[in-house]
C-alpha cells in the first residue's frame, strides 16, 4: 500500500506497496523490439556518420503512421518533439524531415524556453523539465521526442559525474513514463579505435545506465558508404538485430539539396562491439578534429577550469598539444577567474571571438 502506517498510526517516513497490488501491464512499443515508449533511450557514433537522418526517419514514420525497415510492424500514429542544438531548422531539419517524408504538422521543435518574464533562453533539464511537460500535455499525443545532443542541455552539469548524471535522467525518465514518450537521447563517442562499445560513450556511464535501450551508428568497414545502426543493450526488448542503412541525396523543390536514409531490407547480426573492435575514425578524421569535438563538448555548458580539460583530455585520449591546436582552432578564450583563481577556457560568444574559427 502507498503510505503505509504504523499500529500507533504515525506516518511512516516512505512509501511502498506489496507487489500484489501493483498490476501487470505489457510494454508500449514506438519500435517494436527496439525503442519503447515511457522509456529513455540512446543513440551514440560519431559526427556525420547519419544520427541525425536516422532521428528524421524514425520522426516521419511516426509522424505518418509509417512502417519500421525490416520487420515492416505499423507505427501508431503520433507527435514527434525535436530539440536540436547543432542544425538549422530551416536549412537543415526540415529538409531532411521533408525527405524522409514525414508529416510536418506532426513534428515540432523546441526554440526557446521563456523564463517568468518571458525572455527567452535555452533549455536546460535542471530547470525546465515541468516546462516541458506542460508542452507535451499542450500538443497531446507525444510519442517521439529526440534530444539532440544530450550534452547540450545539461544546464551545467558534469556530463562525466555519475551521480550528478543519474540525478538529471531520473526526472526525465519520469516524464517519459508520465506521458507515455519514447524518448532517444543522441550523444557522440569518445576518442578510441576500438573496444566495448557500451564504453565508448561519451560522459558517464550512468548516460548507458539510465538508458533502457541504446545503439550504435557506426560505419561498415567493409563497404565505405554503408553504415550499421546496432543494438548496445536492449533491456526492454529481446531484439539483438541490428540495421544497414546508406544515406542518398535528394533534391527538394527550389533546388534544396539535403539527404535520408535508405534502409536495407534485412537484418544484419554483427555486434556492436565487434563493429567498434574493427572501426576506425571515420574517413578524413584527424587527431586535430577529435580534440576539436571534445573540447566543444567540454566547453559546451561554459567555462572550465585549465587543470580540469587537460585532465579529461588525457581521460579521453587527447594529446595535450593537440588539444592546444584545437583550442586555437576553435577560438577558445582563456582569462583568470581572479587574481587567485584559476585558468578558465570558454568557447566564443560572439562574432568577435569567433573572428579566428
Amino acid at each position: 500500500m502507498a503510505n503505509e502506517q504504523n499500529e500507533n498510526n504515525k506516518k511512516l517516513p516512505f512509501t511502498f506497496r506489496q507487489m500484489s497490488h501493483v498490476k501487470s501491464k505489457p510494454i508500449k512499443w514506438l519500435w517494436k523490439g527496439k525503442f519503447a515508449r515511457g522509456k529513455v533511450s540512446m543513440l551514440a557514433g560519431h559526427p556525420g556518420l547519419g544520427k541525425t537522418q536516422i532521428t528524421s526517419s524514425m520522426a516521419a514514420i511516426v509522424s505518418t503512421g509509417g512502417s519500421w525497415p525490416v520487420d515492416n510492424t505499423i507505427c501508431e500514429k503520433g507527435n514527434v518533439i525535436l530539440f536540436s542544438a547543432e542544425d538549422d531548422a530551416e536549412d537543415t531539419i526540415r529538409p531532411r524531415l521533408e525527405a524522409a517524408g514525414a508529416d510536418l504538422d506532426c513534428v515540432f521543435i523546441l526554440d526557446a524556453v521563456l523564463d517568468d518574464h518571458g525572455k527567452p533562453r535555452p533549455f536546460n533539464m535542471i530547470y525546465d523539465l515541468q516546462r516541458l511537460s506542460e508542452m507535451l500535455e499542450h500538443i497531446g499525443n507525444v510519442a517521439l521526442i529526440v534530444i539532440d545532443p544530450i550534452t547540450a542541455y545539461l544546464g551545467g552539469t558534469d556530463s562525466h559525474k555519475n551521480a550528478d548524471i543519474r540525478a538529471l535522467l531520473s526526472p526525465l525518465a519520469d516524464l517519459a513514463a508520465k506521458h507515455g514518450s519514447a524518448i532517444v537521447c543522441v550523444t557522440h563517442l569518445n576518442k578510441g579505435g576500438g573496444g566495448e562499445a557500451l564504453l565508448r560513450i561519451t560522459g558517464s556511464l550512468a548516460f548507458v545506465a539510465a538508458a533502457r535501450a541504446a545503439y550504435l551508428v557506426v560505419k561498415d568497414q567493409e563497404n565505405n558508404s554503408r553504415r550499421l545502426f546496432l543494438p548496445i543493450k536492449n533491456n526492454v526488448g529481446n531484439d539483438q538485430s541490428g540495421l544497414a542503412f546508406t544515406l542518398e541525396p535528394h533534391l527538394l523543390p527550389d533546388d534544396i539539396e539535403t539527404s535520408r536514409v535508405r534502409w536495407e531490407s534485412e537484418a544484419v547480426l554483427i555486434s556492436a562491439d565487434d563493429a567498434m573492435t574493427n572501426s576506425v575514425e571515420p574517413e578524413g578524421r584527424s587527431a586535430l578534429e577529435g580534440a576539436k569535438e571534445f573540447l566543444s563538448d567540454l566547453l559546451s555548458q561554459g567555462a572550465v577550469s585549465s587543470v580540469q580539460v587537460r585532465s579529461e583530455a588525457k581521460e579521453a585520449g587527447h594529446a595535450w598539444p593537440t588539444v592546444r591546436r584545437a583550442q586555437k582552432a576553435l577560438g577558445v578564450k582563456s582569462h583568470k577567474d581572479g587574481m587567485q583563481g584559476p585558468w578558465l577556457w570558454r568557447l566564443p560568444s560572439n562574432a568577435e571571438d569567433a573572428q579566428n574559427l
